[in-house]
């Protein structure tokens, strides 16, 4: 097993969604915003909120160079996944949609098992003059080691857009990086 089982882990059940009607699925996102603060420091994430809706459509052709709909299946709304990802004070949580199903390994009893999660938390840094930060959490590893986990992501300060680049495997290990683009969800 890879160090990155993690992030493959979260992108596994993109395989294992068989929903099999078109619709049109609206992204959770209010675009950007006058009125909206810029990042620009670490702190300016505390308490913000962000979405980003991923097609299972778009992430099969990221793998596959193929589209869904030329397999002769279309997709119903409940095959998009959608991702919250919300800055607390001290650790970022990435929240997943009801028809996600992430799971994470686990050391019972020195055996491993996969264990489902409704929340991943990580903890945020972020660098103003590079737009650049990364969200850091611990795991283990296949031997049931301590790791750290760290997803860079940028910041876009004309669209107000995090975008992280998840890196997503096949069974075979062929890996294609995809954007997960975050938009800030509106203050209410």
């Amino acid at each position: 097993m890879k160090k990155n089982i993690f992030i493959m882990a979260l992108f596994a059940i993109a395989l294992c969604l068989n929903s099999c009607q078109r619709e049109e699925v609206t992204p959770g996102n209010n675009g950007s915003s006058q009125n909206t603060p810029r990042v620009t420091t670490t702190s300016d994430l505390s308490g913000t909120n962000w979405t980003a809706t991923i097609s299972l459509d778009d992430l099969v052709y990221a793998m596959t160079g193929t589209h869904i709909g030329d397999y002769g299946c279309e997709l119903g709304a409940d095959s998009a996944m959608v991702y919250h990802l919300n800055f607390g004070t001290d650790f970022a949580h990435i929240t997943f949609s009801d028809n996600i199903s992430v799971y994470h390994m686990a050391d019972v009893a020195g055996e491993y098992t996969l264990e489902e999660i409704q929340q991943m938390n990580f903890a945020y840094y972020y660098d103003g003059s590079t737009h650049t930060g990364t969200l850091t959490a611990v795991g283990i590893d296949e031997n049931g080691d301590p790791i750290n986990y760290q997803i860079s992501f940028t910041y876009n300060d004309t669209t107000d857009e995090i975008t992280i680049i998840l890196p997503i495997a096949d069974e075979n290990d062929n890996a294609v990086n995809f954007p997960a683009v975050f938009h800030r969800d509106a203050v209410i």
